[in-house]
């Protein structure tokens, strides 16, 4: 018969006891998303209005908090809408999230959360960047940081790796992978520059043909 000795005893405790990373969220596949949210009692996909209104529509995506950046997500993301519940075992359809994903390569790389029903509290806010925080720690970000004013999405708060950013606006939260910020920078940068470069040879054009539209006064 082997006894354990205090040595082996403690270090089996110590494993038992420190707590393992939970895995992050936004990063996972498409189908490991949807196979912890596609529950019963948990959530579905949104569902879609047979003849829906294109002012409203309108309206409602202004409020998104992606909404003016998304243009300029790359042209392979795809976006899935879907309900969670924030009802236990129960699906409501009145409290809950409506949860907005993008996916690239099959690969979250945005996820925003909407509450519906109830206002956002700190504590919800607090537990969904918990579940994306794998390893890492999150870190509240001054107003005045320069990882705040360099974000083109907008973010309160980034991972202490540099992987994700997260920001809240209302009653939405989001986040997101910083690749995916950096990508939307660089896509806005390079916008600029072609407008500056079309409003050059706008104005150019106009210096060559402002003699021959003035001549005769």
């Amino acid at each position: 018969m082997r006894f354990v000795t205090p040595a082996t005893l403690a270090c089996v405790l110590m494993g038992l006891s420190t707590p393992l990373p939970s895995p992050a969220r936004v990063g996972e596949t498409q189908g490991d998303f949807e196979h912890r949210l596609l529950q019963p009692s948990i959530g579905r996909f949104a569902l879609r209005d047979k003849n829906p209104d294109p002012i409203k529509e309108a309206a409602v995506a202004r409020q998104q908090p992606f909404n003016q950046v998304r243009s300029y997500f790359p042209p392979d993301a795809r976006e899935r809408k879907y309900w969670k519940s924030a009802v236990p075992n129960v699906l409501s359809n009145e409290n809950g999230w409506d949860v907005h994903v993008f996916f690239q390569n099959d690969r979250s790389i945005l996820e925003a959360y909407q509450r519906v029903g109830d206002t956002l509290s700190s504590f919800e806010v607090q537990n969904i960047l918990r579940a994306n925080q794998g390893g890492s720690e999150w870190r509240k970000l001054d107003a005045d940081s320069l990882e705040a004013h360099s974000s083109a999405i907008g973010c309160d708060y980034q991972l202490a790796d540099g992987t994700l950013r997260a920001k809240v606006t209302g009653n939405w939260l989001m986040v997101y992978s910083t690749k995916l910020d950096n990508y939307v920078k660089e896509q806005i940068r390079l916008g600029e520059e072609t407008q500056a470069s079309q409003q050059q040879e706008r104005l150019r054009q106009q210096q060559l043909q402002a003699p021959a539209s003035t001549a005769g006064f």
